[in-house]
């Protein structure tokens, strides 16, 4: 058996990976490499350039993120494969976590410049990796051309929650930004100012919290609420 027919099978129960083209299946099955990590290993580290995307296919993860934020993905809770990484594309970031091992996982690795390459020769299979992190989001993903035309409570929740909820099925615990990341190059197209007014009329109302240069999600449901757009129909 070969390792993308062996792959193919461990993918056969996604219905993310079942929804994609052939032609796109193929390309990530080819591109992909398996890696095994210890405990307590790197998988990638806060500040890193991005690196592809993964797919955990046994063992559990945590990612400590700014301010040495901790949050875990409890195996249990887990539908494997679990599906990392794909933000990168959409948030024009470094890595803005350290994701570590668990325990003993092996991943599927596919790194960036294959994927760059796919989606530089397929431009439509975009679509697909907005739609796997529109399910974590909570809402669908609009074109990153687009998002400086979504009105400004908006832009600023879209991307409070690209920020934040980028990882999805990761603990619920209270998660934090820097304000310098939410202003980023690919962001919003708004001033400081603009988004300093926006971040306040949310922490009135108990959305988030900000405390310096961090924002504190308080209400992830009213902050998904503020970000349903439309453009994206929500």
């Amino acid at each position: 058996m070969t390792n993308g027919t062996q792959w193919r099978s461990w993918l056969d129960n996604d219905n993310w990976f079942n929804d994609l083209p052939t032609s796109l299946q193929d390309s990530l099955l080819v591109g992909m490499r398996q890696r095994r990590f210890t405990p307590g290993k790197l998988v990638f580290e806060h500040g890193e350039p991005s690196c592809g995307l993964y797919a955990l296919l046994a063992g559990s993860i945590r990612f400590n993120g700014i301010k040495q934020q901790r949050l875990d993905l409890p195996p249990a809770k887990t539908r494997m494969p679990y599906w990392f990484g794909e933000v990168s594309l959409f948030d024009a970031l470094p890595r803005l976590h350290d994701v570590f091992a668990e325990d003993q996982i092996i991943v599927l690795h596919l790194p960036q410049a294959i994927l760059t390459r796919i989606l530089e020769d397929n431009p439509h299979h975009w679509r697909y990796f907005a739609r796997l992190l529109g399910r974590k989001l909570g809402l669908e993903v609009p074109p990153n051309d687009q998002v400086t035309l979504l009105p400004t409570d908006e832009r600023v929740a879209y991307r409070l929650l690209l920020l934040t909820e980028g990882y999805g099925e990761i603990d619920r615990s209270t998660r934090s930004v820097s304000i310098n990341d939410v202003l980023s190059e690919r962001g919003l197209g708004l001033t400081p100012e603009v988004v300093d007014r926006v971040v306040g009329y949310f922490a009135e109302r108990g959305i988030v919290h900000r405390d310096g240069d961090f924002i504190s999600v308080l209400d992830v449901e009213r902050l998904r609420k503020a970000a349903r757009h439309r453009l994206t129909g929500g």
